[in-house]
């Protein structure tokens, strides 16, 4: 810390006295030996070497002060300088004067002289020009002076008008006094430089964040003014507004409300030269005395970009979809002409109603015709209608805000209309809906627009409506359960999903994809089981084909799905002469493509168990024997032991 004090010395005396003070106490402190003239020019140096505090003695010191914005230490004039240099003068004459070239000096020699003899003080400060020295001088010589004690500046001045010079030599005690001065300044100004660096830290990540924000940020005094303002706001305004009038400049009073009533504003819109522009203020308060205001600016159209990146940051999580026009799985003429359609439809916007019934893959052709439109990279969101009462619903698909309603989560929620902002919603069971939220419903695709549940701000909506019904509209029209005109807003595009049953032909490649993609791994099928399954009545359409196809793999013994297993595991209808009840078939009905693999019961009822996590009665279901029988087989079963059910409870792997 020393390294930055330096000792600016006008005597080779001093110079030396400092010398020994360093050594003594151990101080690395530069000690620089000048003469009168040069000392403006040697600190300057000194200075620009990164020296913060200077020590000096008498009139030097006070040339230093005069040029320099640094700290000055003086070495000060004491009792015992004074009392030292007379004794010295005495030696030589009685006729002595000492010459003060400081009002400090003077006022320590008007001290001394109780102590001392006979002598004469003169005020001399070169500071003061040459002609005063000199005049100081000649009434020096008037008076008889013979000897005169002063500083370094004098002594030539003095000793050409020949008269003896006695130097005033600092203290040892002053001389450390100095010292222990300039580390304390020293430890003062560091102190000083920690803090302004601490606050010009604060200040500078204060002012990054300032910047960083979204919104635009103002500070306005009381009478109106721009005091500050972020680049944000800058940018929003065009230009630095700094010193003008904030209601001139947004044409609002808005702002000033805030700070002539003390009272704070959230979300309040004003125009800016056509930029439409959400405000927020805060009173600003200083010991209870209104200072101004802070102000936010937001323009809209960023707010809805942000809102945007947001859903779709979170429908990313859960409302995507992979699905496409080739995982609709088929051959036949009538699905062939449907998938045509509906590509021709995913190339328009216009609301479209898929027909179909149960189970036969609306929701796949939905989001196949998302996957297929311009809209593929935003958000696909699906709801079923039926599955919440009205109110849920409503809240479901416009969302809430805090404290909406009883239960209302505290923080709000987005709608699915918002979550599916540029993407496309899927309303499925639209038949389902009660007639008041057909009411709002309709609203928002007239209007393109939603009102959460609760709020009074309109926010607008950019969404593809698909809805889905497996039930006739047209006859709920007439029943007065369905609005006619919701119906033709829904209904501008309409695709009908054939059934099962009409496309007989795709039953073979559907019953193949659902084995090839099955939980449970299995050989294959036999032609004559196809056969049947291909001829069956198909109530619940693909899903119910699915089902079934899922429940064989699990039960079949070999690993192979037969005839014979169809009556006795499945709920089809099938006429019972198409089942071998003997497990033989003829042999060109028994084709496969694969070898098979036995499992005796023990492995089929272990296998069934491990399907439903050791539920007893959904594994009788999948076994097609009742929870007695499946008891006594159970027991039967050396492996079927208390540590295997416990496994095939709590391991998620026996579900493989």
């Amino acid at each position: 810390m020393d390294e930055k004090i330096a000792v600016i010395s006008g005597s080779s005396i001093l110079t030396q006295k400092i010398y020994n003070e360093m050594k003594q106490r151990n101080l690395n402190i530069m000690i620089k030996e000048v003469d009168t003239l040069s000392v403006v020019s040697e600190a300057e140096e000194i200075l620009l070497s990164g020296i913060k505090i200077l020590i000096s003695r008498g009139n030097t010191a006070a040339v230093l002060r005069k040029h320099f914005d640094v700290p000055v230490v003086d070495i000060k004039h004491t009792f015992f300088d004074c009392y030292h240099a007379y004794k010295r003068a005495l030696t030589i004459s009685d006729k002595i004067a000492f010459l003060a070239t400081s009002k400090e000096y003077e006022r320590m020699i008007e001290q001394s002289k109780a102590f001392l003899g006979e002598m004469e003080i003169f005020h001399i400060n070169l500071l003061d020009g040459a002609a005063e020295a000199d005049r100081q001088l000649e009434e020096m010589m008037r008076k008889g002076i013979e000897v005169a004690i002063g500083g370094l500046s004098l002594k030539e001045a003095v000793e050409n008008l020949g008269i003896e010079y006695v130097m005033s030599e600092a203290d040892t005690g002053s001389i450390s006094d100095a010292v222990d001065e300039a580390l304390h300044l020293l430890k003062m100004e560091n102190e000083k430089e920690d803090r302004r660096l601490e606050l010009e830290n604060r200040y500078q990540t204060i002012k990054s964040i300032y910047n960083c924000v979204s919104d635009g940020i103002m500070s306005v005094g009381t009478d109106g003014k721009i005091t500050n303002m972020n680049n944000r706001a800058i940018d929003i305004f065009k230009g630095d507004m700094i010193g003008k009038d904030i209601r001139k400049i947004t044409k609002s009073d808005t702002f000033f409300d805030a700070i002539s009533n003390n009272r704070s504003i959230f979300g309040e819109m004003i125009q800016y030269k056509n930029i439409d522009l959400v405000i927020n203020a805060e009173p600003i308060q200083v010991d209870s005395v209104n200072q101004g205001a802070v102000l936010t600016l937001q323009k809209i159209e960023k707010i809805q970009e942000v809102e945007q990146k947001i859903r779709h940051n979170v429908l990313k999580k859960g409302h995507m979809t992979n699905m496409s026009f080739d995982d609709i799985i088929g051959v036949s003429d009538q699905i062939i002409k449907t998938k045509d359609l509906a590509m021709k439809f995913s190339q328009v916007d216009n609301n479209l109603l898929i027909n179909g019934e149960t189970g036969t893959g609306k929701e796949l052709f939905a989001q196949s015709i998302h996957n297929y439109s311009k809209r593929k990279n935003a958000p696909f969101v699906a709801i079923n209608c039926a599955a919440f009462p009205s109110s849920v619903l409503e809240s479901e698909l416009f969302g809430y805000v805090k404290g909406a309603f009883t239960g209302a989560s505290d923080e709000g929620k987005l709608g699915m209309f918002e979550l599916a902002h540029q993407g496309t919603i899927f309303l499925d069971e639209i038949s389902e809906t009660p007639l008041d939220v057909q009411l709002k419903l309709l609203r928002v695709i007239q209007e393109k627009k939603i009102i959460r549940i609760g709020d009074d701000k309109v926010i607008p909506i950019d969404v593809r409506i698909i809805t889905a019904s497996n039930k006739n509209l047209m006859k709920l029209i007439e029943e007065k359960l369905f609005r006619e005109d919701f119906y033709y807003r829904i209904c501008v595009l309409e695709l009908n999903i054939p059934p099962l049953k009409h496309r007989r032909a795709d039953i073979p490649h559907l019953i193949r994809y659902f084995i090839d993609n099955s939980k449970v791994p299995i050989e294959g099928i036999t032609n004559k089981a196809v056969d049947i399954l291909s001829k069956a009545e198909w109530p619940g359409n693909v899903r119910h084909l699915s089902n079934i196809i899922e429940r064989l793999s699990v039960i079949s013994d070999n690993k192979i799905i037969t005839s014979s297993m169809l009556g006795q595991f499945t709920d089809i209808p099938i006429a019972p002469d198409k089942f071998d009840s003997h497990h033989k078939e003829p042999d060109n009905s028994e084709n496969v493509s694969r070898d098979f693999v036995d499992f005796d019961e023990e492995s089929l009822i272990m296998r069934a168990l491990r399907k439903t996590k050791g539920n007893r009665k959904k594994t009788a279901k999948i076994l097609g024997i009742s929870t007695t029988t499946l008891w006594r087989k159970m027991k039967e079963c050396k492996k079927i032991d208390s540590e295997f059910l416990n496994l095939v409870r709590l391991d998620n792997t026996w579900e493989k």
